[in-house]
Parts: C-alpha cells; structure tokens; sequence
C-alpha cells in the first residue's frame, strides 16, 4: 500500500499538465494527489474511444468519490497499473470496454477476495466466460465503483437485481403476491440457497422512502428488545421529525436478506433456489432467528444494530414493526386468539340471530 501511495504522489507532477487544461474543483475531503487526478477525470464529457470503436467514459464524479468507500483508499489503489511518468500517454489498451471491465474487476478480488471467489463461482460468474451468452454482470455493473457507499435519503429501496431482471412477471406464475415479496426479500435470500438469512428491520416515510435517524441511537450498545423499539419509534414519530416541522409517519419495515455479504454474491441457477413456502412460511423457521436494526444516517451510511428474535412475534412489538409480518413465521400468539374470537363472534352473531328468530316463530305459530 505505501508503494502504491508513493506511485500517486508521484502521478501529482504528470497530472500537473491536465490542471492547466482543465478548470476542475477538487472535492476537499480528498488526498492532495487525489485531486490532481479529478483536475482531469472530474470533468464532465471526457472520454476516449477504444480499438474496436467502443467509447470509455473516463469522467468521475468528484463529489461522489468523495462520499464513498473507495475515497479512504484513493485513486492509486485501484488504479496502480497507471505509469505515473507517462500517464496519460502510454494508457492501459483494451480490446473493448467489457474487456476492460473484466481487467478492472480482478482489482477487486484484491481486498474482496472472499466476495470475489464466490461470484467466480456463481451463475453470474460462470456465465462470464462462456462465449455466446449475453454479458454476465461484473462488479461494477452492479455497484458504482466511483461513488460506493452512501444511500441516498428519499429513495425508496430497490434490489439492483431487478434492474436486469423483470422478476415480477417471472414470479406471478407461482408465487403469491410475488410483487410484495419483491419489496421485502432479497433476491440473494431465496437464489443463494446456502445462505443463512436474517430479517433486517429499516425505517421508512409513508411514501416508502428510506429515513434518516441519527440521534437516538448513537451510543448505543445493547441489543433492542421489543420496550426499546415502541420508545424508539414513538421518538422518530414525535412532531416536527419531517421537513418544514411537518410530522412525517415513519415506518419500521422489515426486510429478509442474506447475512453475510459472501452468501448473497454467490447465486446459484435458478433451478436451484428457495420454492419451498414453509422455509419461512413456518413457526420458528430459521430466518427469524436473525435480527437486525439498519439505521441510516446523515451521511447516508447505513449502520446495523443487533435486535433480539422476540420482537418479531412479542405483543409489545405491534405499533413498532406493524409494517412487517410474515403470515406462519412471526406468530403472536394473542393475536391468533383474538382472531379466532373475532371470527367466531362474527359467526356467532348471525347464527344466533338466526335461531332467535326461528325460536320466535314457532312460538307464535303454538299461540
């Protein structure tokens, strides 16, 4: 790591040369030999065109390098292949810019080898390098390798699966409210079918957007049970929580995904994945044994708190998680009785009037 911070400080004098060219504002919370590299690359429309036509935009966007997982890292990590004493003249040559996609991508396997491994593995991994298949997704298809990091506050959730997929019409065909599912549950919780799973618990407005909590759970430590969720949201929903001082609702949502980032790149074929309802649709299915409160923060980084199993099933818990249930799997069992007292009385009602009134006429009829 020190020789590839020395290769950038080095690229610092090579770069000097775009900065005249380039008008460009290096975002403050980047290394100085970070900003000369975005003298160049910050700006918008730069791009160069590869042997077989293809054009590579080699534009970045300063402010969202800035926010991200990578900026600690900086420009060089990544890049290190970059001879600093020619840059840009002698660059990297790529046959096209998938060929190039797929030489940048082993830079990741440097410090997610773990991950790495377990895509090369998987369906999306295999089909890489067969020839005469569509493109099989890369790293950087799915992740923005510049801007990694933060979520942004207001947007409602998407699984990046389904930016490829169109699972809703595929699913209709034979799962039950196959569009509800889609919202709640990873695509990796049921096609990584090693994995184990966890429900994560995420605030969210009326509008389905994703909400910022900060304060509350800053110093926090111990795990919440069902008392300290009824008191946390009753906090997140006092008035003025919104913009302009408006009580904006927030809901805690729950969300079934992958434990660990490992199992979750690790999708198997289709063939392969989770059919069986009763693998959550039951009593103490393994799914629920896992609980997590994601809180986001101002900074758009999402931090994960632990939560005991009880609060999914845990009378106390309604108001605070009544925007996840999973019909078998989270069972509150006073619930279940008093549903079964509701229905019978329901039941009950028109049955008696019924007989009443049978009773009532006989009577007369015997006068």
């Amino acid at each position: 790591m020190k020789a590839v911070r020395r290769l950038c400080a080095v690229m610092i004098a090579a770069l000097a040369l775009c900065a005249g060219a380039f008008a460009a504002t290096p975002a403050p919370a980047l290394s100085e030999g970070d900003q000369q590299c975005l003298s160049c690359h910050g700006q918008e429309g730069l791009e160069k065109t590869l042997d077989n036509g293809d054009t590579l935009a080699l534009a970045v966007p300063g402010d969202a390098f800035a926010r991200s997982a990578h900026a600690p890292l900086g420009c060089a990590a990544c890049h290190s292949d970059v001879d600093a004493k020619d840059h840009p003249g002698k660059a990297r040559k790529a046959a096209s810019k998938r060929a190039l996609s797929i030489a940048l991508n082993e830079s990741c396997s440097g410090c997610h080898q773990e991950i790495t491994e377990a895509h090369d593995k998987s369906m999306h991994g295999q089909a890489r390098d067969k020839e005469g298949t569509l493109p099989a997704p890369l790293c950087s298809t799915c992740h923005k390798v510049h801007g990694l990091g933060p979520v942004d506050a207001g947007v409602k959730p998407r699984d990046p699966c389904l930016t490829c997929h169109a699972a809703a019409a595929t699913h209709d065909k034979w799962l039950t409210n196959a569009r509800k599912h889609l919202e709640v549950v990873a695509c990796s919780a049921c096609h990584s079918p090693g994995a184990q799973r966890k429900v994560d618990l995420r605030l969210q407005d009326s509008t389905g957007a994703e909400f910022i909590a900060t304060a509350p759970l800053k110093e926090r430590t111990a795990a919440f049970n069902a008392a300290d969720l009824r008191d946390f949201m009753k906090d997140i929903n006092a008035a003025g929580n919104g913009a302009n001082g408006k009580t904006n609702k927030v809901m805690m949502v729950g969300r079934m995904e992958a434990r660990d980032m490992v199992a979750a790149h690790g999708l198997a074929p289709k063939g392969q994945a989770v059919k069986d309802c009763a693998t959550c649709h039951k009593k103490g299915a393994d799914a629920f044994q896992k609980v997590t409160l994601s809180v986001l923060g101002a900074d758009g980084k999402r931090v994960a708190y632990e939560a005991v199993k009880e609060v999914l099933h845990s009378p106390t818990s309604v108001d605070s998680v009544r925007g996840f249930y999973a019909m078998g799997g989270t069972r509150i069992q006073i619930l279940d009785i008093l549903l079964g007292l509701a229905l019978l009385g329901g039941i009950s009602a028109p049955l008696g009037h019924m007989v009443m009134r049978k009773l009532s006429r006989r009577k007369e009829q015997a006068k």
